[in-house]
């Protein structure tokens, strides 16, 4: 038993049992990422007691000078571990590291700073879900070539020096972002050290051990395992973009779910120069992929351009082994049912025509069953959502929207503009009436429909003022 490796994919999908043949191989590709100088540093001592020591010390002093509290640790810590998962949708049989810092001293911190810096990250292009890449899809036409950006290796090359600048610069000295709390002007640079140094321990400083037992400490990048990780790493990506976007012209579709892109430009020629502009400022790889047949996928949706428009549907890769959770588990109903409702639901939001939801509607079916899931309990679903879909769609139809007007420049970002703006709308504006819901309208000169709209209650017109339009100027 002492010759097993064991260990659960990423996704919580499968597990990877490394039995002696396969064990040589693994250690000595975990030996081969660690070997990395630029990236981890071998140790002798473990330094858990002393990183604790020094991160109460920081503590004590932002908690001195700050609104911001954060709680003195206590109680013992230990190193984190470092693991790796098979990457099974590439050739090779690659190791994707993963480094867990949940035992460590640094864990809690790390988790209290990505909630106070996630507001900061640079989300213009940033993609918060597959919905939200297929709302951008129906509001486009799909004239143009379309292809995905791939960053190699993003985590692992974030640059957190420079990242942790970027940082800096948003929190603190950016006139586009609110300060943290800040007591006094005397303070800034004070307050300015703390957060900087609770980074760096957080990120250069979390001591873990390799599969061998040696002890390292990451000293450049981050990995899968930190609570900082997609953060850092859409930190620095947005801030790449924003660079970028000041010299280059953004192409007509550009967007970014943390590593993987979607572009659709004019030409090869335009999506080849955006690809050597994105490497050449953050000096990392991008990979290219162009559409086949006017077919791309992105995330779990499949693009396809027809007529003039964009199509989506369901994209599962070759490698996809069908596993779920399985029907005959020990565990509550309500997570069996959310499964099945899961796919169900995904046929729904992913595909664009009827023929392509019952086409993946069967072909989730019988992932199911044979996830030992009862047809009884599938078909059951199936009826309750699909019902529950059309009717909500029919009332969508029938409701009055409130429409909220503001008024937009013309640019040659306008379209990012709107979009920004209808995501501003959605996520933070929600309506006293469940039954309606609230949609953001841009009011220019030469948009004479929409103006009559937002003009009809004005005095001028001689009616009533309403509560809920209201003529919004972004700055």
């Amino acid at each position: 038993m002492r010759h097993l490796a064991v260990g659960l994919d990423w996704r919580g999908l499968s597990t990877t049992v490394v039995g002696p043949p396969l064990r040589k191989e693994y250690l000595s590709k975990i030996d081969s990422i660690l070997s990395d100088t630029t990236k981890f540093r071998k140790i002798s001592r473990n330094p858990t007691a002393a990183l604790k020591k020094r991160l109460n010390k920081i503590i004590a002093k932002n908690n001195s000078t700050c609104d911001v509290k954060f709680e003195r640790l206590t109680g013992e810590y230990e190193m984190g571990y470092c693991y790796g998962n098979v990457k099974t949708h590439k050739p090779g049989n690659k190791l994707r590291p993963i480094i867990s810092q949940i035992p460590t001293p640094t864990y809690y911190i790390a988790k209290r700073l990505c909630g106070l810096l996630t507001p900061y990250i640079p989300t213009s292009y940033c993609l918060q879900s597959a919905s939200d890449f297929i709302d951008i899809l129906n509001n486009s036409d799909a004239e143009g070539r379309v292809a995905s950006l791939d960053v190699e290796s993003l985590f692992t090359n974030v640059p957190v020096d420079r990242t942790i600048n970027y940082i800096m610069e948003r929190v603190y000295h950016s006139e586009a972002t609110p300060k943290l709390a800040i007591p006094e002007a005397v303070l800034r640079e004070l307050l300015e050290s703390v957060l900087r140094e609770l980074l760096e321990c957080c990120t250069k400083e979390a001591p873990f051990t390799c599969p061998r037992g040696n002890k390292y400490c990451q000293v450049d990048g981050v990995i899968m395992g930190s609570p900082l990780g997609v953060l850092l790493a859409n930190f620095f990506m947005g801030c790449i973009e924003e660079e970028v976007f000041k010299i280059v012209k953004k192409p007509d579709i550009y967007c970014r779910y943390i590593d993987d892109i979607f572009i659709k430009t004019k030409d090869a020629a335009e999506a080849e120069h955006l690809r050597l502009h994105l490497q050449e400022t953050s000096r990392l790889t991008f990979t290219m992929e162009n559409s086949k047949d006017g077919a791309m996928p992105f995330l779990d949706v499949l693009v396809q351009q027809e007529e003039g428009r964009f199509t989506t549907s369901v994209y599962t890769k070759p490698t996809n082994p069908g596993l779920c959770l399985n029907g005959r588990s020990e565990c509550p109903t309500r997570y069996k049912d959310s499964t099945i409702s899961a796919y169900i639901k995904r046929a729904l939001t992913h595909c664009s025509t009827w023929k392509q939801v019952h086409q993946e509607i069967q072909r989730s079916t019988q992932v199911l069953i044979n996830n030992n899931f009862s047809e009884k309990d599938i078909n059951r679903l199936v009826k309750k959502i699909v019902d529950s879909w059309h009717n909500k769609k029919q009332q969508e139809d029938k409701k009055g929207n409130i429409n909220i007007f503001y008024k937009a420049t013309f640019s040659t970002a306008y379209e990012e503009d709107e979009r920004a703006i209808t995501q501003v709308v959605k996520r933070n504006i929600k309506p006293s009436d469940p039954d309606k819901q609230a949609i953001a309208w841009p009011f220019r000169p030469c948009n004479f429909a929409l103006n009559q709209e937002a003009m009809k209650y004005s005095k001028a017109s001689g009616g009533p003022r309403h509560k809920t339009i209201i003529i919004f100027k972004r700055r």
